[in-house]
């Protein structure tokens, strides 16, 4: 059914009112409940946002965290229909502003990508996961990737240490996986160095052996570490479910 001209405006003006709390007259509209309407819809905001990014709040002052909020708030037409979904935009709203918190803290942004993520990888739909044996050799037999993970380099180990203790000398190369555990729901956080990035980079796009997953840290440790970092890395991987165990070849 579509709206009248002046119901249009009306319900422009109240979201206008919502979003700025600059209020205009509304006909046919109780003011006290109009007032009571705005701080229902500020406070599912905010919570969203808190809720999301968990880290960003305790990183910031109240004062910083309640004004980024209100600036978002006011200040931004948001896109996405779902509740749960409209967080991710306060990451453009802050970069597209360069939002004034940038400069006092530089890693900022990458916090925030950081603790979207996690809620993107809890969030995702179910990929298919093919069968597999939870006992094998992984020398000898082919392991299978958990799909239900996302890989993501940093220039701050936003992922490693409390964001208040990072600063400019800790600026360097960066890498974590994003995985959920099959059985819980749990988003699991894994560090990675490059060898590790490209082999669950040849994992997820192929079939590899144990071998070629050799072959890549070979290029970054002599054969004897290479050998055991790749072991220590399979085994880790298999407890935390980032590898899901062993492929069945029929």
């Amino acid at each position: 059914m579509q709206l009248s001209n002046h119901s249009y405006m009306q319900q422009s003006i109240l979201a206008a009112y919502c979003r700025t709390g600059e209020y205009q007259p509304l006909t046919e509209v109780n003011e006290k409940h109009v007032h009571q309407y705005r701080r229902l819809i500020y406070n599912i905001i905010d919570d969203s946002i808190s809720s999301a990014y968990p880290l960003t709040s305790n990183l910031l002052s109240s004062d910083e965290w309640n004004k980024l909020i209100k600036d978002f708030f006011s200040g931004h037409s948001c896109i996405s229909p779902q509740v749960w979904n409209m967080p991710e935009e306060l990451i453009a709203f802050v970069e597209n502003r360069n939002y004034y918190l940038i400069e006092k803290y530089p890693l900022l942004l990458e916090l925030l990508r950081f603790e979207w993520l996690e809620v993107e990888v809890y969030m995702m739909e179910d990929e298919l996961i093919p069968a597999c044996n939870q006992h094998g050799d992984f020398q000898k037999d082919e392991l299978l990737l958990n799909p239900e993970i996302r890989v993501s380099g940093f220039e701050y180990p936003v992922h490693l240490r409390n964001a208040s203790e990072i600063g400019e000398s800790d600026k360097g190369q960066y890498y974590t996986s994003l995985h959920r555990e099959p059985d819980t729901g749990k988003v699991i956080f894994t560090d990675l160095g490059m060898p590790h990035v490209q082999l669950i980079d040849s994992l997820y796009n192929g079939r590899t052996n144990y071998q070629q997953m050799l072959e890549i840290f070979y290029r970054y440790a002599s054969e004897n570490e290479a050998k055991m970092a790749l072991d220590h890395f399979i085994k880790a991987s298999l407890k935390s479910k980032l590898l899901l165990g062993f492929l069945i070849n029929n």
